[in-house]
């Protein structure tokens, strides 16, 4: 494959990430509507991630059919409270024992942003494993490894691979699974159970590339 297409190729694996990301937020119907979303995510799964594409069609309908109260009832009662979360969407409640916020992991995943050059926003009022932290945080690491593709940066395309590779590895993947598990079974609707399929799909069948083109830059 040339340069050009791996990057284009991994542009769309990060922008998965991304998509993914933004339904994981307290939703806003329209704008997800109106940025067409789950179309774009369906689109670039369809390249990426086939398997994963039917589950992001669907999410569109779902969202189409749905009401803004009910979507935000349906949101808080999975990962938001006030009562008890049916999905916590923190990575320590899965990975650490006693299901506990901020544990060992969480403090790990804090020092991988920082090894990256980031930092949370001081508005981000989450933990920083909330799952689209860590899923923006993988859409960061393939930016910066498209950027050093581009400018002929082996070493440094190399080095972001294999940060994605530690942190999906260790701190994303493992969780991933009976997150989506307790969305299926704490939530009836359509859009999250759909969203959980497609994240788990996603995640379990897409592996960072383990090799680059042999010759990097804009005129590979």
């Amino acid at each position: 494959m040339s340069s050009d297409g791996f990057v284009a190729a991994e542009v769309k694996r990060g922008d998965c990430f991304r998509l993914l990301a933004a339904c994981f937020y307290p939703p806003d119907r329209k704008a997800l509507l109106e940025e067409d979303v789950p179309g774009n995510l369906r689109r670039l799964l369809e390249s990426v991630c086939p398997e994963a594409a039917s589950h992001a069609e669907g999410m569109a309908g779902a969202l189409s059919r749905t009401e803004d109260v009910e979507l935000a009832a349906a949101h808080a009662k999975l990962f938001v409270g006030p009562f008890e979360l049916q999905a916590p969407p923190y990575g320590s409640v899965y990975l650490d024992s006693g299901r506990r916020l901020m544990g060992d992991s969480t403090i790990e995943v804090l020092r991988f942003y920082r090894r990256a050059g980031l930092s949370l926003i001081a508005d981000f009022e989450e933990a920083p494993d909330h799952i689209a932290a860590e899923l923006e945080f993988m859409y960061y690491l393939v930016g910066k490894e498209t950027r050093a593709i581009r400018h002929g940066d082996r070493n440094g395309a190399y080095g972001y691979l294999e940060m994605q590779r530690k942190f999906q590895g260790n701190y994303l993947r493992p969780w991933v699974e009976p997150f989506c598990e307790s969305i299926r079974t704490g939530s009836d609707h359509e859009f999250y159970r759909l969203l959980a399929d497609g994240l788990s799909t996603f995640i379990m069948n897409t592996p960072v590339p383990g090799t680059l083109p042999e010759k990097l830059g804009p005129e590979a």
